[in-house]
């Protein structure tokens, strides 16, 4: 018996060849769009790293305070009541957090990466340093509502005022329409109040000022008057009270003092940023720990600690809202 074999033709040859030109031709480019995002913690809050991984960290505080004499401390010959030096010592507790993430993927998945020159584990060990930093960046800012933690944009304890009004006798304290006078003097006057509350101590001068992205764009693009080349930002800078006493200003702006305010109203934030009086503690580092193989998987954990804002010295804090 003859049998008759007949090969069916190739109707979608063509199409076929035109998507391997397609992949030929296809240039893939080296760069890894990564997800933009911005953290700003090293720039506006100093840190203590190390210590290993910890319960709390503690700081101790003293005041000094004499009992006996005279209210001026003042000793006469004939007197025979001495002063005598007291010292009162309590302790700051600041509570600690942990970070912990890992990455996994397949044996397979790593090794047909690799033939295309990709390490997925070289994507993901971004991803993790990236949440473990803002992560960090909100400690910084704000805290955690579910531990209530604070942070330097929200502690209750710090002292607050509001915004003078644009017009006497108004309610406008925003910065939108004021004249770069006005909005000197709302510094100024936050700088002179936590200056006279700390003894007007030179080491109590605030250096650095956090104000919301929006009102810092305003600082930079308007200027002093019409006839004037010098922004707002340029002439606060040169004539606030820090510098003019001898100190250094820096202002910054902060996403995280937008509606952080009394009723909802944006925040400038004007502290010492100096580590002897506001800080906070990476005790460990972000770490790579020991890497598993479990059913060709490979997983690889990372940890982290961190503390929450530790401010040692309150009063050089101080918060303007209503800007």
């Amino acid at each position: 018996m003859n049998h008759t074999f007949r090969i069916a033709p190739r109707r979608l040859a063509v199409n076929d060849s035109y998507t391997f030109l397609m992949k030929e031709l296809e240039k893939v480019d080296d760069v890894i769009l990564e997800p933009l995002s911005g953290t700003d913690w090293p720039r506006d809050m100093p840190v203590i790293t190390g210590g290993g991984l910890l319960e709390s960290i503690a700081s101790v505080d003293v005041s000094y305070a004499s009992s006996g004499g005279d209210d001026d401390n003042l000793f006469f010959e004939a007197a025979n009541d001495i002063p005598v030096i007291q010292a009162d010592l309590s302790k700051q507790v600041a509570r600690t957090f942990n970070f912990a993430e890992y990455m996994s993927f397949s044996t397979m998945e790593r090794e047909k990466m690799l033939q295309v020159g990709r390490d997925p584990e070289t994507f993901l060990n971004k991803g993790i340093r990236l949440h473990c930093d803002k992560l960090i960046d909100r400690n910084v800012y704000t805290g955690f509502t579910k531990v209530s933690s604070t942070g330097l944009c929200n502690n209750p304890n710090i002292t607050r005022a509001s915004a003078l009004p644009h017009t006497p006798g108004g309610t406008d304290t925003s910065w939108d329409n004021k004249t770069a006078d006005e909005i000197l003097a709302d510094i100024n006057r936050a700088i002179s109040a936590l200056w006279k509350d700390n003894d007007c101590s030179s080491d109590a001068l605030p250096n650095h000022i956090l104000i919301p992205v929006e009102q810092f764009g305003q600082l930079v693009t308007r200027k002093v008057s019409d006839d004037s080349e010098r922004s707002i930002l340029t002439y606060v800078l040169e004539n606030n009270l820090s510098v003019q006493q001898g100190g250094e200003l820096t202002i910054s702006p902060c996403k995280w003092c937008s509606g952080t305010g009394s009723n909802g109203s944006d925040r400038m934030v004007v502290y010492m940023n100096r580590v002897d009086r506001i800080c906070f503690n990476l005790t460990q580092p972000l770490r790579r720990m020991d890497t598993e193989y479990s059913e060709m998987r490979i997983k690889i954990p990372y940890i982290a600690q961190f503390s929450e804002v530790r401010f040692l010295y309150p009063s050089t804090v101080r918060y303007l809202d209503g800007i």
